[in-house]
């Protein structure tokens, strides 16, 4: 019978990777309930008033997340929101932040708290850039 040692060091790699899976399946599913839930909200047109890129390491690797922060308005009041989109390549993070960036958007808007917003791609001209 073979006996098996594990270092504190497998222990902690192995913690990390699957709180990284538990987080980013976590994102991943209140985005998907978000937009199944934004699909029955009215649509407003706003601007894509800021874009960011933000490099972000791994033990194992790298990613990008590109943020989208727009502006709009229902029933003369203004609010804004953002929406964040994971890219493993920097240059198609770039593209999608530089395409959208002070652009006219369609945003859906909870008709009951108008500052719950969402940006969804079906709802974009043309849809996301790649």
């Amino acid at each position: 019978m073979a006996i098996y040692s594990i270092s504190g060091e497998d222990v902690f790699t192995t913690l990390f990777v699957a709180a990284v899976v538990l987080l980013t399946f976590r994102a991943l599913a209140w985005n998907y309930v978000k937009r199944l839930l934004a699909r029955g909200w009215a649509t407003s047109r706003g601007t894509a008033e800021f874009g960011s890129v933000e490099e972000r390491r791994t033990r194992y690797g790298k990613y990008y997340i590109a943020r989208i922060d727009y502006s709009y308005s229902v029933n003369g009041e203004y609010y804004s929101g953002s929406r964040e989109r994971l890219f493993f390549r920097e240059s198609s993070a770039d593209r999608f932040v530089g395409t959208l960036k002070g652009q006219m958007v369609f945003v859906r808007s909870n008709p009951n708290h108008p500052d719950r917003s969402a940006l969804l791609k079906e709802d974009q001209p043309g849809g996301w850039p790649a």
